[in-house]
């Protein structure tokens, strides 16, 4: 079952106006024959590049063989059997996606991923019946008898 990302609009709508301020300006400063120089231009246009391809398409999958993660370029397949935990997390540190309402998942590798999701509790519900050996705790799931609430 695939599930979408959340994306706050308030914080979709600050990187547009960061990328509108940051290449509109140059680019036009730089069509009207003034500053700056090609090669800065080019450069702030391939950071912007970099961002989104590492950062979109994102979506969450359940499978039958694992949990998997698209976010960008960066793809992961998780087997239930290496979850440790799925939390609320709401630390604004992790710039891969476009919410402040996340979920942590940690892993026994030691792994962690944080995601964000338009179901977040349709899908901890999917996981739980995939991961048996995770039990409720508050909203997310954890191993049994453990006393961790995320990372």
């Amino acid at each position: 079952m695939r599930f979408s990302t959340k994306f706050d609009r308030w914080l979709v709508a600050l990187l547009i106006v960061a990328a509108a301020v940051s290449l509109g300006g140059p680019t036009a400063g730089w069509l009207a024959h003034q500053s700056p120089p090609f090669p800065v231009l080019l450069f702030a246009w391939v950071i912007w590049i970099g961002v989104l391809l590492a950062t979109l398409p994102q979506y969450y999958e359940v499978r039958d063989d694992g949990l998997f993660i698209r976010q960008g370029w960066r793809k992961a397949l998780i087997p239930y059997a290496s979850l440790v935990e799925l939390q609320p997390n709401t630390d604004s540190r992790s710039a891969g996606v476009f919410s402040t309402d996340r979920l942590l998942v940690v892993t026994n590798k030691p792994r962690t991923f944080v995601i964000a999701l338009a179901d977040q509790e349709g899908f901890v519900n999917q996981v739980a019946l995939k991961a048996p050996h995770l039990e409720r705790k508050g909203f997310g799931l954890g191993l049994p008898f453990s006393s961790t609430t995320g990372l």
